[in-house]
Formats: structure tokens, sequence, C-alpha cells
């Protein structure tokens, strides 16, 4: 097994990503004989893509700060993440934003399903807000371009927080303390759907995700992996072949796959585009920062844990035409899962970590 050969080499004093890789390949070549003839040629691809630690580290490295279109002023960032935490801009003032975004679960939910402001479970679950300054398209079916097109939308939508925009303005209106911080950030425009859309856009482009103990491996500190965390990466970039979907340093590429989850009336992208075969059950590839601190997964909640997760993606997921070809039995050992799972539990804070990098406003938005 490649766990085996792994060890070994650990055993004999390799302590470094390229050391591991070379002392495994034997037992990689010798575990595809096991496989069908199409799933060999699968995993052929994905040990292909096998880079050294240089290469590896460059690929995963995080940028230093905001891109600099993300940039706002104090007083517009402050105002979104007041509208972000307010229930003035639910119908029935039951929830917020905050309702299934908290910052404790990664700016996310740790519920399947939240619940709207009528009280019936939605339909997906919450996504992370996590590094939303670098994302092209936006909600599971990607059927946004921008933040700003987003953000207006979960707030009038009668299926999640209910309130028309014209009756969210007027109620903004009739508040005080709301008037006087659009008069402050927005003296041009007051209340608009754009300037609560932007104020909001404004604010959730600062959750960034934090540094972890991962990003120390990548910045160079070679003991900041344990050898089961290093074994999981060398998986996820191999044999695995996480890295199919979820590569960069938000472990993301932003595509849409149907990964063989069981069918349900959502068909996730493919109601966007029907016309595309590819695309009936797909959903955005989400990124991994955080992951270990939002279950339940997918874009339904349906699976409970990381250990489940890499259960689905082991067996390859359901067979069907819109399966995506990054889908396959992968043939991982009890090992191997548990490597992998040590592994994605790196792109978590730890103890005592904070839950979101610092991302103070710098310099004046351009107005909307």
């Amino acid at each position: 097994m490649l766990l085996g050969a792994l060890l070994v080499s650990l055993a004999a004093g390799c302590s470094t990503l390229d050391e591991m890789v070379d002392a495994g390949e034997p037992e990689l070549a010798q575990a595809s004989l096991a496989l069908s003839p199409e799933a060999q040629q699968q995993r052929a691809r994905a040990l292909a893509h096998r880079p050294g630690t240089a290469a590896l580290r460059a690929a995963y490295r995080r940028p230093a700060s905001l891109p600099a279109e993300a940039a706002a002023s104090l007083e517009i960032v402050s105002l979104g993440d007041k509208l972000f935490r307010s229930r003035e801009l639910s119908r029935q003032r039951s929830i917020s934003c905050l309702s299934c975004h908290e910052p404790r679960a990664a700016w996310s939910d740790l519920r399947a399903r939240p619940v709207a402001d009528n009280g019936v479970a939605m339909t997906r679950r919450s996504q992370t807000l996590y590094d939303m300054a670098w994302q092209s398209s936006f909600l599971w079916d990607g059927r946004q371009d921008s933040l700003e097109s987003m953000v207006n939308g979960p707030i009038a939508s009668p299926d999640i927080m209910g309130l028309p925009l014209d009756d969210m303005v007027a109620r903004l209106q009739g508040l005080p303390d709301f008037v006087a911080d659009f008069q402050k950030a927005y003296p041009e425009f007051g209340i608009t759907p754009e300037t609560v859309s932007h104020a909001l856009s404004a604010f959730m482009r600062t959750l960034r995700s934090p540094a972890t103990r991962f990003d120390r491996w990548v910045g160079g500190d070679d003991k900041a992996l344990s050898p089961a965390e290093l074994r999981g990466f060398q998986l996820f970039n191999g044999k695995a072949n996480c890295f199919a979907c979820h590569s960069g340093w938000r472990f993301t590429d932003e595509g849409f796959r149907d990964i063989g989850l069981p069918a349900t009336s959502d068909r996730g992208r493919g109601k966007i585009k029907p016309q595309i075969e590819s695309l009936a059950f797909a959903f955005k590839t989400p990124t991994l920062r955080g992951v270990a601190d939002r279950p339940p997964y997918m874009h339904d909640g349906s699976v409970r844990s990381l250990e489940a997760v890499i259960e689905h993606y082991d067996r390859g997921g359901l067979r069907r035409p819109s399966l995506s070809p990054d889908m396959f039995p992968l043939g991982l050992s009890a090992q191997e899962k548990a490597d992998l799972v040590a592994f994605m539990r790196t792109l978590s804070p730890g103890p005592g970590d904070a839950r979101t990098a610092s991302t103070a406003p710098t310099e004046e938005a351009q107005q909307p």
C-alpha cells in the first residue's frame, strides 16, 4: 500500500514531501493494477500531476492583502457590518444575514438547511463567506456574477428574508441611526437598494480566511505539518484527485460539477444551463478554507462529517451521464482516508487562533 511505502520512507529519514513521494512510487504503480482500464486511465491522470514541494508551495500561497478593487472606507464597511447583523432586513425581523453566516462556523452555518424568515427551511445550505473578494461567480448555481448583484436577492426573496426592496428602503429611512449612518457613508445617495448592497458587499469582502498551520508550511516551515498531514496533502494532489477541483490557495477552481450525490428536484447549474447535459445536478466547487468548522457538507447539507465526505469521493459517486469525469473510485485505504481528513483540518484555525483574518479598510471606495 501507498501508506506502507510512505511510512517506510519516514522511518528511513525522509522528512520532505518530495522524498515521501519518490519513496511511494513503486507502491502506487502496483496498486493501480487492481483497477479497471477506465479507472487506471483516470488514476494515471491524477498521478501525473505531482509537482514538488517548491511548486506546491507556490501554487497554494495566499496573497498578503485584499485585491485593490475591494478597498472601501471605514464608514462603508462599518455600515455594512451593521446591516449584516440587523434583523431589520427581514420581513418579520426574525433573521439577519448573521443568522445563516456565523463567525464560529467560518461565516457559514452548522445546520443542513437554515430557516427562513417565514419559518420554513431553505432549499440549500449556507455557503461560507470567506475570501469573497476573489470570487467570480456566486451562489451554489452561479447565477450571479457579482457580489453586489447577489446581496439584495436573499433580502427580497420570499423564501429567505422576504422583504421587498422598496419596503426595505422605507423601513431603514424610518430608523434615525441608519439614516445618519447612510448620510456619512453615502452623502450623495442616502438609502437605496444599491447603497445597501454596496455596503453589505464591502463588509463581506473583508472576511478573509485566517492563515493556518498549512500556510506556515507553505511559508517554509517544514515542521508546521505532521507526517500524516503531509501524506494527506500528497494524496490531495495525487491519488485522491482533490486538486482537480479544489485548486489554488482558496482550494476551489469555482467550477460547477455533478459529483454524484443522490438526485433530487434541485438540478443546480442545470436549471440555469439546461442545454448542457454535464451541468445537470452540478453545483459550485466550494472553498475548503475553514472546512472543519462548518459541517454538514455539500449544497444540501446531506453529508455530516469530513470522514463521510471522503467516503463519498472514494466510492466515486452515482454513475449517470452528467457525472463529472473527475469522479471515479479512488481505492483509498483506511489510513489514507484518515490522512486526507487530517490534512483538510489544517485549513481551519486551531484553538485560540483568529477565526477571520484582519482586513481593516485602507482607502475610500468608489461610490456606487
